[in-house]
């Protein structure tokens, strides 16, 4: 059968003797902290503004080194083609990059009804909830009001539909559990727990009034407020939002708020009830869907908070079983956090048409991202028995979460195998526009079976990857004219702080796109080399 380098030779052209070309990796310490070299067609490094906390509850401490891929130097003294500028539809703008000082995105007068009131309970942040989000990406062909929210039969069989199934907040932070307990303004009454309605279901979420010794802990109320903020500033319009939460005093938020400073749990109650009944109202007279089915995508912030919550009830209950990996292995186990994965989504131009694979997706944060930002087809494949367990626990509650929230979300499939043999990911593979691959503590012989998948991918699919799949300075030689490489230009890209699990500081990643036309212009000049000489 012949290969895709047979059909891009031209007539006439003998084969070429196939090199093997191998990436290799270091286990130096000293290379982790070195930034890779650049590759030869560098672009100008964009930055991002960072704000909120990064996704994880707690950041998972990497291995003490982690192996970086060595570059082979090219034959120079052969014939050869060096790689053309990096397409212009690559290049991102370049944005002015913050660092928050906080690592809590919550309001900080919601930890302790001791804090002194000041200017931060009379802000707003309709403003702030999206100011440091990358900028949206438009997807004209997208739904995105959920097919099953604001409705009490299924439209495809006429039944009634079964309640929206989740984990409720109560399930994961109360007294039984040990270091929770009852919240200090409510420790003189016999109120243990308060309900939370959402736009696109009437189901209620149940919340007990706890909080954790842990500052790290999930902490109920903080989670409450924030989504009536979300639900204000994204999902009504402003003149009814304004009432829930604004920068003026006297909206529903600012009230709870006050209550638990002054210790008034009847303030905070009544206003809850009041807020609930607003959603119901909203619900019923076609308020929220028609403020969805007007969107054009679904803002960032709004993105993360429902990643948020998924995370919350599912993964981060056992996110310390996750430290479990062999340390210097291909299994070592890190995520990449929404700041960069959006960025990386927008970079490809990821839409709802699209397709999205994350080999060695993990507990499914990325896939799950891609479907409910992108709304694209988004596939996942994990060979570790712990994290593919709570990937699937995690994509059942994030399904139920976007049907409480009226959100539509594309498809999400998650494998649980090795990405070498399975065949469902085989298959996805050739049509797959866009790729993720967190190698960055891959061993360099699984680096280059990942070359090899690659041959599959159609021209113009994107991958991203934390380590480069390219040598630096890398030509097309006859001597290596085979190699699965010569098909990728690679663009070198800057992540900041936070914007990965097992580091706070920032590092590299590598955009690679399938653009055979380099080894077609090199067998081309290498067929009239050949005339001329004859």
């Amino acid at each position: 059968m012949a290969s895709l380098f047979d059909k891009l030779r031209p007539a006439g052209v003998a084969p070429l003797k196939r090199q093997k070309q191998v990436v290799q990796t270091s286990k130096s310490s000293d290379d982790r902290r070195t930034h890779p070299r650049e590759t030869k067609h560098r672009v100008g490094q964009p930055t991002v503004t960072l704000a909120a906390r990064p996704l994880v509850k707690r950041r998972l401490e990497p291995a003490k080194s982690a192996p970086n891929l060595k570059r082979p130097s090219p034959a120079h003294h052969e014939t050869s083609l060096k790689p053309p500028s990096p397409p212009q539809y690559l290049s991102v703008p370049h944005t002015t990059q913050e660092r928050s000082a906080s690592r809590s995105p919550r309001p900080a007068k919601l930890e302790s009804s001791d804090e002194e009131s000041g200017d931060d309970e009379r802000t707003s942040k309709r403003s702030k909830l999206g100011s440091a989000s990358p900028q949206a990406m438009v997807d004209s062909n997208r739904r995105i009001v959920h097919p099953l929210s604001f409705r009490s039969k299924d439209p495809k069989t006429g039944e009634p539909l079964q309640r929206c199934k989740f984990i409720h907040a109560e399930e994961i932070a109360n007294t039984k559990l040990p270091g929770w307990s009852q919240r200090k303004e409510f420790r003189n009454t016999d109120l243990e727990r308060i309900g939370l309605h959402y736009p696109g279901t009437p189901d209620q979420e149940r919340y007990a009034l706890v909080e954790s010794n842990d500052p790290d802990e999930f902490k109920p109320i903080a989670d409450i407020i924030e989504t009536m903020e979300y639900v204000a500033t994204y999902l009504l319009p402003p003149s009814i939002g304004a009432k829930v939460h604004s920068e003026l005093s006297g909206t529903i938020v600012f009230r709870m708020r006050s209550g638990l400073k002054n210790n008034d749990y009847n303030k905070f109650l009544d206003n809850l009830k009041a807020y609930n009944q607003l959603v119901r109202e909203s619900r019923k007279d076609g308020t929220f869907k028609r403020r969805i089915a007007a969107m054009s995508t679904i803002p960032f912030a709004l993105v993360e908070h429902i990643l948020g919550q998924s995370y919350a009830r599912t993964v981060a209950l056992e996110v310390d079983s996750l430290k479990e990996y062999a340390a210097f292995t291909s299994e070592v186990y890190g995520e990449l956090l929404p700041k960069l994965t959006t960025k990386m989504f927008k970079e490809a131009g990821l839409t709802s048409d699209k397709v999205f694979v994350d080999l060695g997706s993990g507990t499914g944060n990325v896939v799950l991202h891609a479907a409910l930002e992108c709304g694209c087809e988004a596939w996942g494949c994990e060979k570790m028995d712990r994290p593919a367990k709570l990937a699937e626990r995690q994509r059942k509650e994030f399904i139920a979460r976007c049907r409480m929230w009226g959100v539509n979300h594309g498809p999400v499939n998650l494998e649980h195998d090795t990405f070498l043999e399975n065949r469902n990911i085989a298959d996805v593979i050739k049509r797959a526009d866009v790729l993720l691959v967190n190698n960055f503590a891959f061993e360099a012989e699984l680096n280059q079976k990942l070359l090899d998948m690659f041959l599959d991918l159609k021209e113009g699919a994107i991958i991203f990857s934390l380590k480069p799949f390219v040598p630096a300075n890398h030509v097309i030689t006859a001597r290596n004219a085979e190699s699965p490489i010569n098909k990728l230009r690679m663009v070198e890209r800057s992540y900041f702080s936070r914007q990965v699990s097992w580091t706070d500081s920032g590092g590299k990643y590598y955009v690679h796109t399938v653009d055979s036309s380099m080894l077609r212009e090199f067998f081309e000049r290498q067929d009239r080399r050949q005339r001329s000489a004859s």
